[in-house]
C-alpha cells in the first residue's frame, strides 16, 4: 500500500475557503465590496466616472489593427515593450 502527502494541507484549504469566501464579497463588475457598490438606484451613493487608458492594451490594439499583410492575423502573439 502507498502512502502520499495530501497535495492541500488542512492550512491551504483554510486559506482557499477564505479567499473564496472574501471573492464572494466582491462586485464581478467594478471589483469593490458588493455593499459599498450596489444599492437601489433611487437611495444610494453616487458615484463620479474616471476613465484611464491602458496604453499597452491601446499601442497592442493599434498595432494588430495596422497588421492586414499577416495571415490568420488571430494567431499572431503580440507584445508591447517599453521604449527607451
Amino acid at each position: 500500500m502507498t502512502t502520499r502527502e495530501p497535495q492541500w494541507t488542512d492550512e491551504d484549504r483554510d486559506w482557499m475557503l477564505g479567499l473564496a469566501l472574501y471573492r464572494s464579497w466582491l462586485c464581478p463588475l467594478c471589483g469593490g465590496l458588493l455593499e459599498e457598490c450596489t444599492s437601489h438606484e433611487d437611495d444610494g451613493p453616487e458615484y463620479q466616472v474616471r476613465r484611464r487608458r491602458c496604453r499597452v492594451t491601446d499601442e497592442r490594439l493599434a498595432a494588430e489593427e495596422a497588421a492586414t499583410n499577416v495571415d490568420r492575423p488571430r494567431a499572431v502573439l503580440t507584445s508591447v515593450i517599453k521604449k527607451e
